[in-house]
């Protein structure tokens, strides 16, 4: 992490050094050059260095004294812009009033300035003298490795829990004699999932041994030699080269191993494969003579599982379930096997619990079973086992190291964005648009030639991944990362990491309380759920603040209106914003903002680039409380806007009236209120999502040029149909949006359900001027009376997502619908099509994945033709009164899962008797509610 840092501040402090005006740092340029010089040559002691691990204290002291430094000059450098954009020439224009008050302080200012530099130039020096005493280098590379561990060594049973269907599969796909061309096979999975004692299992086959002429079996470590390997498999399948005099030289050995493969039906398993590159150099050795050979390789990166082989179907390791948890946790307990209904009464709930504690990690649940091991048998003894687990501690540091060398070997930029994990509380709906926005603004993404700094962002996020570090929760239209979480053990090791590396200090109930926040002076903060005792609470050194209150279920006025919730929480309230001079990243979340005082807005935070008010309660005049420079998100879902007369009151609109910000790339509203922002001044926008905007303002719009996603929401208070000046201007802004991808129209909900007004004048794609790139398309609104989907050039080509409600189209949509060739999922919802029946026909849908049809109230008969819709996978079925029995589903094999929210009580009752042949070959059938008499009317 130090070399992070170093690479860091060194491209800051060249961006800094071409940026600025030469009068501006003509006292300290010197200084800058000078740390530049220190800094590159420490860079150099420490590159490579990261991927290791280290245990001599004198390097641990070395390298904490790096990073301090890297974090004090990244510290020095924000301060000193302040400084200059306060005090400097580009200052406002009250400043320059005073200009000659403003160039004395000034230049004072600069004078300490270059005092400061000198002495942190002069710590560079010395530290870069103790690392080359040290021999840094030498002891840095002098690390061992951590192998892993094999949850099954420790029992006697040959068997392992969850894994034996795992093996049948992988064993009947090696034997597999249509396929004659060698193949890879693949096992990913996060380190402790069971790959190994997989492979091991497979490996000992009877079966397989049978079959293949030969066998071999190498473990790669990360530090390796590439001809070591190769030898290895070479004295494996012939032993006999061993004794070979003179030996075998390096340069034979791709030869020599090739010749003796040719011959024979090779099985070789290549165990913990890390990176493509030495995939690609092995492989230069393993022949492909068509003879049913065949490579398992196991590896914690999806990415060398697709470059290994793309035509072989990847074998992903799951968690354990709860029951496979607690069954291999009685067993290592217990060191035999014991059946389910043996399990003792009196440890059963305890040991459900020690069992959640693992996440159905088999490694985590071997290492608590090995601890169980040496305690009594009894309720206290287990008790007592549960409340002092730490798997930082002697008993969990093996679990720990092994999941810490996916970490370790990940790339300086990707260690960050892992480390930023750390902030969010236990079981946090993490969002992935949130997560990258913040890591734009915290500098982490690297600069590339290649598409926009999102786009890069979106791949860092892709490759943690792959990598197995993170779970995607669930997938947005376009195959992103919607939501997403990590393991708890892989949770515990950000935290871990992130406080030894001074990355972020988290401030949590259990924690230190937040009034040590300024004695602490973290560089990044997270406040989970904390009260704060003392006002004016601050830390000048932080970037990033994050603020998580206590969320409480909200109500709904007399008008219909959701009475935003508030935090139980109020102590963010006496946080000082204003003195977070250095802050980057602000986020709050289930905070009373109207309850701040005028000294604490952050009228001062021109560094800040991302804010996020998620779920606040905020003045409608906060634009005036800000001050924003290089603001470039803006995201204020589910937020409301207080109206500051009446705090009873929700506000309608923003006021926006003097704010520009040039700099502002992605504004994310609530839909509540309105956002009245001069749009003509803000060129640099590419996203305007759920964003409020009365129909006089659209026009705007079509001076952001770079807009890739447009959702707006009309006003509240727009309840006449649109005209056609309004609709004109609308296509006047998808004119010149050449790269919108996402189009989303939308009328306030509770006034759909109460008007008639046909308010959308949609008449296909000569309504929508860049439809040939918009992927996804939602519709909220009732369409011109005599409208309908009368052809398929009513819609995009290449349109992915389609929503439509409140639509109330009378001719079923579904035989136009169905021929869209790109189209993977359609909502229908909220009446947008009021008729009784519906038909799909064959070959209709070919690449739909996911159909869900929400409350069309009219729907009686569905009727499904055998070769439609060949791929869904998911379906979903909410609250259709009419719908008194399924359609045809049997003929959709593919399905994977069917959920049915409020059926009407035919329905529900046809799952269990006449429909029941339909729906049983589906893996995954939900019914909600579960039972009936909790149905509401």
């Amino acid at each position: 992490m130090a070399e992070a840092i170093v690479s860091a501040v060194l491209g800051k402090l060249a961006d800094f050094l071409i940026n600025k005006a030469q009068d501006q740092l003509e006292d300290v340029r010197e200084q800058i050059e000078q740390m530049q010089q220190e800094l590159r040559l420490i860079h150099a002691l420490l590159r490579d260095a990261n991927s290791k691990r280290n245990t001599n204290e004198l390097v641990t002291e070395w390298l904490n004294q790096v990073k301090e430094i890297g974090d004090k000059i990244d510290s020095v450098i924000d301060t000193f812009r302040v400084n200059i954009e306060q005090t400097g020439p580009e200052s406002s224009n009250w400043l320059r009033k005073k200009m000659a008050a403003v160039k004395r302080s000034y230049k004072t200012y600069k004078h300490g300035m270059r005092k400061e530099l000198e002495g942190i130039t002069q710590n560079l020096n010395r530290i870069l003298q103790r690392g080359i005493q040290l021999g840094i280098q030498d002891k840095l590379g002098a690390l061992d490795d951590v192998d892993d561990l094999d949850p099954s060594d420790k029992l006697d049973d040959p068997e392992v829990v969850g894994l034996e269907d795992d093996k049948g599969k992988i064993i009947k796909q090696l034997l597999d004699s249509s396929i004659s061309r060698r193949t890879v096979l693949s096992i990913v999975g996060t380190g402790g999932l069971g790959k190994t004692t997989l492979a091991k299992k497979v490996y000992k086959s009877a079966e397989l041994e049978r079959h293949f002429h030969c066998r071999a079996w190498l473990s790669i470590s990360q530090k390796y030699d590439l001809n070591d390997l190769w030898r290895e498999i070479l004295y494996s399948i012939e032993p006999q080269m061993k004794n070979k005099n003179p030996p075998i030289t390096d340069g034979d050995l791709v030869l020599k191993l090739k010749s003796s493969l040719r011959r024979k039906r090779y099985l070789i398993i290549l165990d913990d494969i890390w990176d493509i590159n030495l995939w690609e150099q092995l492989e230069k050795a393993l022949p492909d003579e068509n003879n049913e050979s065949r490579v398992i390789i196991t590896t914690r990166n999806l990415d060398v599982a697709k470059a290994a082989d793309c035509n072989t179907d990847i074998h992903k390791i799951d968690y354990l379930n709860d029951a496979e948890g607690l069954a291999l946790l009685f067993r290592r307990a217990f060191q035999r096997q014991i059946q389910s209904e043996n399990y003792p009464g009196d440890l059963l709930e305890i040991a459900k619990r020690l069992t959640k504690k693992c996440g159905g990690l088999p490694l985590a649940l071997v290492v608590l079973g090995g601890i169980l091991t040496r305690r009594d048998r009894t309720y206290s003894a287990w008790s007592k086992v549960e409340e002092t687990i730490d798997w930082s501690n002697e008993d969990g540091e093996k679990c720990m190291q092994i999941l810490a060398k996916s970490y370790e070997d990940l790339p300086d930029h990707l260690k960050s964005c892992f480390l930023y994990f750390a902030a969010f509380p236990e079981d946090y709906r993490i969002s992935g648009r949130h997560l990258t926005g913040m890591w734009m603004a915290e500098e982490f993404i690297p600069k590339g030639r290649c598409g926009t700094m999102e786009d890069r962002a979106e791949k860092c996020l892709e490759e943690l991944v792959q990598r197995c570090l993170i779970q995607v929760t669930k997938k947005s239209w376009n195959g992103y990362c919607k939501y997403c979480s990590m393991h708890d053990l892989l949770r515990d090791l950000a935290i871990h990491k992130a406080k030894e590396e001074n990355f972020f200090t988290v401030f949590s109930k259990a924690e230190e309380n937040v009034n040590q926040l300024a004695a602490r002076k973290p560089r990044r903060a997270a406040l989970q759920f904390c009260t704060l005792t003392e006002d004016g609470v601050y830390s000048e050194n932080t970037c990033s603040l994050l603020c998580f209150g206590e969320e409480v279920r909200g109500v709904r006025n007399n008008n219909g209106f959701r009475l935003f919730p508030v935090s139980k929480v109020c102590g963010f309230s006496k946080l000082n914003y204003s003195c977070f001079s250095l802050l980057r990243v602000l986020t709050l979340q289930n905070v009373d903002m109207t309850k701040f005082t005028p000294r604490q807005w952050p009228k001062g935070l021109i560094h800040l680039t991302y804010l996020g008010l998620r779920e606040c309660r905020i003045p409608q005049d906060i634009f005036k409380k800000f001050t924003f420079n290089n603001l470039e998100t803006i995201d204020f879902e589910k937020s409301r806007a207080i109206n500051n007369a009446d705090e009873d009151c929700v506000g309608e609109t923003i006021d926006l009236s003097d704010a520009v910000i040039p700099t502002l790339r992605h504004v994310y509203g609530s839909g509540e209120f309105c956002l009245p922002l001069k749009w003509n001044l803000h060129p640099n926008l590419q996203t305007v999502k759920n964003v409020s905007i009365n129909t006089e303002c659209i026009a705007d719009l079509k001076w952001c040029i770079n807009l890739r996603t447009l959702g707006i929401e009309i006003g509240t208070r727009e309840l006449l149909p649109w005209g056609q000046v309004a609709w004109q201007n609308l296509k006047d802004v998808l004119r010149s949006s050449e790269q919108l991808v996402y189009l989303s129209i939308k009328y306030p909900v509770h006034e759909l359900r109460r008007t008639s007004v046909q308010m959308l004048p949609f008449g296909g794609t000569k309504d929508l001027p860049c439809h040939g790139k918009i992927q996804k398309l939602r519709l909220h609104g009732k369409w011109d009376r005599n409208t309908y989907v009368r052809s398929l050039e009513m819609f995009p080509t290449n349109l992915t997502k389609l929503t439509l409600a409140f639509s109330w189209l009378h001719v079923d949509p579904m035989p136009i619908l169905e021929r869209l060739q790109s189209l993977s999922i359609l909502n229908l919802t909220f009446d947008s099509y009021v008729g009784t029946g519906m038909i799909c026909l064959t070959g209709g849908f070919p690449k739909l994945k996911k159909l869900k049809l929400h409350r069309l109230s009219q729907l009686w008969h569905w009727d499904i033709i055998e070769g439609a819709m060949p791929i869904l996978t998911h379906l979903e079925i909410s609250d259709c009164k009419m719908l008194h029995a399924f359609p045809e589903l049997q003929k959709v094999r593919t399905l994977q899962e069917l959920l049915v929210k409020w059926p009407s009580h035919e329905l529900r009752e046809s799952m269990q008797g006449k429909d029941l042949h339909k729906i049983e070959h589906i893996p995954s059938v939900r019914i909600w509610p579960e039972k009936e008499e909790y149905m509401l009317n």
